[in-house]
């Protein structure tokens, strides 16, 4: 579970390739929030990239947390992925850098140093969302109401969803905290269940 501290994730593949002495390191990043599912995607990218050396890739998931190496020396390439995904505060994505070896042995350090290249390379250039936890109320309101609580949201940056126009007006409202004591305040003739949580994924600029 999420607390009000944003983690950060991506929600459209992003793919690069950087060049280091003939072998090519093609950084991958993708959304993926199962670890069962990242046996599937790493399956297809080795499709995608059936001669290629060494797919190597970190995760982060949740608790859920995996490196590997893929034949590479020891923690050049699985391990500095996974600590590059922690330093950026990233979560549910899979980060994989395939290599095809071009002949000419880079040795450890700059080996590891070339893996950590191309993951910088590969988030920095990726569309980074923030993931934030939002408590769900479910408010029955009259028509004055919801015009009012439409000004409240756009002022207040709540989430409104699953709008239904009927006698009264039906809406889920996300917010930032656990208390309702404003929305009671401010709409004591109005209805208001806990509908739970939910994740929203969000560009810092929106």
């Amino acid at each position: 579970m999420y607390n009000n501290f944003a983690m950060r994730t991506i929600l459209e593949r992003n793919e690069t390739t950087l060049i280091r002495d003939r072998s090519s390191f093609i950084g991958i990043l993708i959304h993926v929030t199962n670890k069962d599912f990242v046996k599937d995607l790493l399956n297809e990218i080795r499709k995608e990239y059936p001669k290629a050396k060494h797919y190597c890739y970190a995760y982060i998931i949740g608790q859920d947390k995996k490196c590997s190496d893929d034949g590479e020396p020891a923690k050049t390439a699985g391990r500095p992925l996974l600590e590059l995904l922690e330093k950026k505060e990233m979560d549910e994505c899979l980060l994989v850098v395939v290599r095809y070896f071009g002949g000419v042995l880079l040795g450890a350090s700059r080996l590891m140093s070339t893996y950590l290249e191309s993951g910088v390379q590969t988030l920095d250039s990726a569309d980074i969302v923030s993931i934030k936890q939002k408590y769900v109320y479910h408010m029955e309101l009259s028509y004055r109401d919801f015009e009012a609580l439409k000004r409240i949201a756009n002022h207040l940056s709540y989430g409104l969803e699953n709008i239904n126009y009927g006698t009264k007006i039906s809406v889920d409202v996300l917010l930032d905290s656990s208390d309702t004591e404003e929305l009671v305040n401010k709409f004591p003739n109005a209805s208001i269940e806990v509908y739970g949580q939910k994740k929203v994924y969000k560009r810092d600029y929106q």
